[in-house]
């Protein structure tokens, strides 16, 4: 009997596996440190990862960067939250990455819990960071093919190479450049270009360019001529997309403008912030159509599939507040192991 008895409490680690794996990822991490055994601490089994990755679908985060540059050392602050709204008990404020010598935080794109970031400073030099916010876990990244002013990124996942890669679009007065970086090589690597202009990134109203949007495996950005320019991640072939007729006409009745492209519900959208007699309008398309359409200043707090928010437009920008969001899903990746 006692053998049967003893028998009975002890539980497979096949089973110890499978109930960790459904933990959130902070509650895993801390599990990490605290665990009594290496045996127990099976956070950096790939397998495992990989398993515990695939449940957190519903662990989505909103990664907040707030900076104001009319406030002494542009103030700046980096917010994590669960919703939308930074009044939730949930919001996290992140300065692990900060430190006097920082001016602000661009976001470049996420993609399966990592977050790719630069981290301009008061000196000549910037950092560039591929960062695990659940984890804060962050890899430096050189780069050293172009110079970073007047540079764009991008950051997204090739299935095809099973490989994370780091888009680069640098203007100049002179020359158009691009550069590709693959996480498995760790080298970067010009990619040839033949129509420069499909590379003129347009700059937002802060005179900063937009990091590229990623969806559906090609990078894209807002051109100069107010068409969008596409990369496509794995055969590296870019293409010039051109608006719809219908935002072209509304377009063209804009007498300040203020666009940015951004993915919403895996959908490429083309948001606009502009004056129209003589209200400041903000309008976002999908699909060449009018999603969202709102008339004011200061617009009222809008719900989407995502939560509510409140949209500023033009107000921000007379206040010196840049605020950018994106959102990622928690994981167990280290960005150091990529490489």
């Amino acid at each position: 009997m006692d053998i049967v008895a003893q028998r009975s409490i002890i539980c497979p680690e096949e089973l110890i596996r499978e109930i960790l794996s459904w933990l959130p990822v902070r509650s895993l991490f801390q599990f990490k440190f605290k665990c009594v055994s290496k045996s127990w601490d099976i956070t950096s089994d790939p397998y495992f990862k990989t398993k515990n990755q695939s449940r957190q679908v519903n662990s989505l985060r909103f990664l907040f960067a707030h900076t104001n540059f009319c406030r002494p050392q542009n103030f700046h602050n980096l917010y994590s939250n669960s919703s939308l709204s930074l009044e939730e008990d949930d919001v996290q404020n992140i300065d692990d990455l900060s430190s006097e010598n920082t001016c602000f935080h661009i976001l470049c794109g996420s993609c399966d819990g990592l977050v790719f970031i630069r981290l301009p400073t008061r000196y000549t030099h910037e950092l560039l960071l591929l960062w695990n916010p659940s984890t804060r876990e962050s890899i430096h990244i050189h780069f050293l093919i172009f110079g970073l002013r007047n540079s764009t990124f991008g950051f997204g996942y090739d299935p095809t190479t099973h490989d994370y890669k780091i888009l680069a679009i640098h203007n100049s007065k002179s020359q158009t450049q691009c550069g590709i970086l693959v996480l498995k090589s760790g080298s970067w690597r010009n990619v040839y270009i033949e129509t420069p202009h499909i590379f003129r990134t347009l700059k937002n109203s802060f005179g900063f360019k937009d990091p590229l949007a990623f969806v559906h495996g090609a990078f894209h950005w807002i051109l100069c001529n107010l068409c969008v320019g596409s990369f496509n991640i794995s055969n590296e072939v870019y293409t010039m997309i051109p608006l719809s007729e219908q935002m072209y006409s509304y377009l063209s009745l804009a007498i300040s403008r203020d666009y940015h492209l951004s993915i919403i519900d895996g959908m490429l959208c083309f948001s606009s912030a502009c004056e129209v007699d003589g209200e400041y309008t903000f309008t976002l398309f999908a699909d060449g159509d009018v999603l969202f359409a709102c008339r004011n200043a200061i617009c009222d707090s809008v719900r989407t599939s995502k939560g509510r928010f409140r949209l500023w437009c033009d107000s921000l920008v007379k206040r010196g507040d840049m605020v950018s969001i994106i959102t990622f899903n928690e994981s167990l990746i280290d960005p150091k192991t990529l490489f």
